[in-house]
C-alpha cells in the first residue's frame, strides 16, 4: 500500500517528521506531497526548496518519495492506482473536525480512504504557523524543525 502524506509543509516541522516516520510502519511506500492550500496566504519558502529539504531529511529512507503537486490530493492518490491511502496527523479535536469533513469528501467523491495518526503528545502544539510566527519576531524556532 502507498501512503500519501500531503500538506504545504511551510516549514516542515518535527511534528510532520514524526507523523511521516510513524506512517512508514504502516505502508510500503510513503509519498510526501507538497501542495498549495487555497486557504493559506502565499508560502514563506519556495515549494521546490521545501521538496529538497524534505528529501534531505528522508535521504536514509528509500521508500520515501517527495513531490510537489498542484491539485486535489485525492486525485494524486488516484493517479497511483487503487493502492493509495491519505495520511493525516491530528493534534487536537479541532483538527479532527476539519480533517473528518475532508476525509469524507475524499472517500465519497474519489473513493480514497484516509488514515489518521495522533500527534505525539510532546509535539501536539508544534505547527508551521507557530514556527513562522517565532521566526517573524526574530526568535529561535530550531527546536521545532528537523535537524537537517
Amino acid at each position: 500500500m502507498i501512503g500519501i502524506y500531503g500538506g504545504t509543509f511551510d516549514p516542515f516541522t518535527t511534528g510532520h517528521e514524526d507523523i511521516a516516520r510513524r506512517a512508514l510502519a504502516l505502508v510500503d511506500e510513503l509519498h510526501i506531497v507538497i501542495g498549495r492550500n487555497v486557504h493559506k496566504p502565499e508560502n514563506h519558502t519556495d515549494r521546490e526548496d521545501r521538496v529538497g529539504l524534505i528529501k534531505k531529511i528522508f535521504s536514509d529512507v528509500p521508500k520515501v518519495i517527495v513531490r510537489s503537486y498542484d491539485g486535489i490530493l485525492a486525485k494524486y492518490a488516484l493517479s497511483l492506482g487503487n493502492s493509495g491511502v491519505l495520511v493525516r496527523g491530528l493534534r487536537s479535536a479541532k483538527d479532527l473536525e476539519a480533517e473528518t469533513a475532508q476525509a469524507l469528501v475524499n472517500r465519497l467523491k474519489y473513493g480514497v480512504e484516509t488514515v489518521f495518526l495522533l500527534s505525539d503528545p510532546s509535539l501536539s502544539f508544534v505547527s508551521s504557523s507557530l514556527v513562522r510566527e517565532l521566526e517573524a519576531f526574530g526568535e529561535d524556532a530550531s527546536e521545532y524543525l528537523p535537524k537537517v
